[in-house]
This record gives C-alpha cells, structure tokens and sequence, in this order.
C-alpha cells in the first residue's frame, strides 16, 4: 500500500497526488495511539519513513502543488509522519530539522512579482514554521539546541512578514522552542519582544492574539524573573486586550490565565501589577450566563477557569515571596466568588476542580487568617462535589485541600 501511495506522488496528476497524500496522512495518524512503539521503539512506519519524507517534500516543490490543495497536502503528510514517527526514527528526524530550517531561509529569497506569488511565498513560510513546530516538539532540548539561533533568526524574519497565518504559525513554533530551551530561551527575548507585543496588540486576527497569550505564559515558565524587564509592555497589552470591545471572547480566559503565570514567574515582582490584575480578576468573575445560552455558559465556565488559574498563580507567587498581606483586602471577594460558583447549577468540571484547587491554595498560604472564611458551609459542599464528580487528579486536589483547610480552621 505505501509503495504504491509513493509512486503516486510524484508522477501523476495533482488531484490523484493529493489524494496519495492525504491517504498517506490518514495512514500516519492510524499510529497515534500505538503503544506498541513507545516498548519495541519502532512501528510499521519506519522502513518507509526516509522514503516518504523525501518524496512528500519533492511533492511540496512540484510546479503544479498549487492545484488541488497539492502542496498543503503534502506538507500535512510529512506533519502527521513527523508526529507519528516511532522512536527509532529520532536521528532521521534530527536530520530533517536543519533541512527544513534551509528551505524556510532559502524562501525569503524567492522573487515576488505578482500578488499570487506574494501569497505563494507566505503560505509556504507559514507551512515551513509548521513543521519546525513539529520536528521541535519530537525532539530532545540536546538535540535542537545547535539550531536554536538558526530558528529563531529566520522566525523572527517571518514575524516581519505582514500576514496573520506566517504570525500564528511563526508564534507556534517559537512556544515550541521555547518550552524546549527553558531558561536559555532569554537570550532571544530582546529580538523577539517587539513582535511578541505586536501580536499581543493584534485584536482584529484574534488567533494570533490568542497564539501570543500563549506564548507569553510559555516564556514565564521557561525563563522565569529574567521576564521582568518585558513585563511593564506585557501587561499593558493583556490589560488593554480585556478592555477592548471588539477583542473576540475566545481570547479573554487565556489573557486572565496568563496573569498567573507572570505571577508565578515574577513572585514578589508582580506587586506593581498587582491592583490591576485583581481589578480584572473580579470584573470577570462577575460574568454570569442565563440559563438557556448553552454557548454562553461554556464561555462563562472557560472565563472562571482562567480566573481561578491566575488567581492561584498570583496567590503561590506571593507565598513564595512571603507576600500573602497584600493579597488580605481581596480574600473576602476572591471568596465570595467561589461561593457563587458552588452555587451555579451551571458550573462543569473542569471550574469545580479548578475551585477546590484554590480553596486550598488560599488555606495553604493564609491559615489562620483566613479561618472564618474557610468555615463557611459553602467549602465542604463544593469540595465534596468535586470530589465525587472529579478524576484521580482532582480527588487528590480534593483531599490535600481539605487536610490544609482543616490545619488552618483548627
């Protein structure tokens, strides 16, 4: 079967080509869930895989992939092989990176003489990031780390390009890369910070948006207090992308989420951030769905996640910094919103586990302080829900936060 996919890709038509790689594809993806190879490290895709990889990229090049969706086609082959691939194809794959590294830098070199050869260009740029974002992701921090600045150079050129897929695509790979390298990602934060509020910035292509909300909480785990410096533009744009009206909603609950993050990251440091975030923290909180508007009340449910996200991140940065007095004002609040929660016949799972979470957050950083709060008969009665609607992670998040409320109302 692959033998004969193959020989189709090359030779015939591109409607018939696409069709091969989009069997090649559905092919590739049949192996997701093989456990098989994570114990024998191979699967039945290996013999073939140097092979297909070489003709799929061919196919990219054909003077025709432009018909019948012949190029993407081929270049979501190679993705789902990529992804696919059994461990014994790791030293294969680290050879695939640089070569494709070398197309994405030979492409900005490519002649542009009419508007179709503009988006030609761009699309296969945009294409290109993809599967660095891939190949990133399979591979080893040792094994990318020689090709670090060889990304990042020729990302941070595709993020000049004024085309909003090449930015979500170009934002993917650098999370990608990011969550790689850790703490050594600083050394590309100066280049990339421009960009990275530009997209912060850009509510009208609200994917990219989103996609740079999410690198940003990427960056704060990788690389920690040393994001300091970017921070004072980093909240600015968060704060102003919850202000604006037109912003699509989907964007919000990463953007709240994303203050926990910084928070962790900056412990002590977030104080100057910190009356804003509670600021937006509690407006959010406030939202409320009727009834009969199921996609309301999805989009409710994601809003109070990304609330109780930040506010536990806010509240582990500042016990860590031994901060928890400046949190003192807000608990009442913070409070009184988990017990509204506990009251909404609305709520889903996901919101009950996030909640009993930072009912034992609060516990664990206050105690005593806060012993009346926590007494209150709402918090038994939304930790014993969660429990029993909850998974084993959020039954364990159930019984540690019920141990620590219990040390701190004794």
């Amino acid at each position: 079967l692959v033998n004969a996919l193959e020989q189709k890709l090359l030779t015939e038509s591109p409607q018939v080509s696409s069709q091969a790689c989009y069997a090649l594809h559905n092919l590739a993806t049949a192996f997701a869930d093989d456990d098989a190879a994570h114990t024998s490290g191979t699967n039945a895709l290996t013999p073939y895989m140097t092979v297909l990889l070489e003709r799929l990229l061919q196919v990219t090049d054909r003077e025709d992939a432009d018909e019948n969706n012949l190029r993407v086609a081929g270049f979501e082959a190679v993705s789902a092989l990529i992804q696919n691939a059994a461990p014994d194809c790791m030293p294969l794959l680290q050879k695939l990176l640089p070569v494709i590294i070398t197309r994405l830098q030979a492409s900005f070199s490519v002649p542009v003489l009419t508007n179709e050869d503009k988006e030609r260009k761009e699309g296969v740029q945009g294409l290109l990031c993809g599967l660095i974002q891939v190949l990133v992701l399979r591979l080893e921090p040792q094994q990318i780390a020689p090709h670090a600045d060889n990304i990042m150079t020729n990302l941070l050129q595709v993020l000049q390009l004024r085309n909003a897929t090449c930015h979500e695509e170009a934002f993917s790979a650098t999370s990608a890369v990011c969550d790689k390298l850790e703490a050594d990602f600083e050394k590309y934060m100066s280049a990339l910070a421009p960009f990275l509020i530009m997209g912060l910035q850009n509510f009208q292509a609200f994917h990219v948006c989103s996609i740079a909300v999410g690198l940003v909480g990427d960056i704060a785990r990788s690389i920690e207090i040393k994001i300091l410096p970017y921070c004072n533009d980093i909240m600015t744009a968060l704060v102003e992308s919850l202000q604006n009206q037109n912003l699509h909603r989907s964007v919000k609950p990463p953007v709240l989420s994303c203050f926990g993050d910084i928070a962790m990251a900056l412990e002590g440091g977030f104080e100057p951030y910190l009356q804003v975030s509670l600021m937006m923290l509690m407006q959010a909180s406030q939202t409320t769905a009727p009834d009969d508007d199921e996609e309301l009340i999805d989009f409710v449910n994601q809003l109070r996640e990304g609330v109780m996200e930040a506010y536990t991140g806010i509240i582990q940065g500042l016990k860590d910094a031994g901060k928890m007095h400046l949190m003192g004002a807000y608990i009442t609040a913070i409070m009184g919103f988990l017990e509204m929660i506990s009251s909404d016949e609305n709520k889903d799972y996901e919101v009950l586990s996030k909640a009993s979470g930072l009912l034992g957050d609060i516990a664990s950083a206050m105690g005593h302080n806060v012993k009346d709060e926590l007494s209150k008969p709402f918090v038994q009665v939304l930790l014993a829900e969660s429990y029993n609607n909850g998974d084993e992670t959020t039954k364990e998040t159930c019984s540690w936060a019920r141990s620590v409320i219990q040390a701190a109302i004794q």
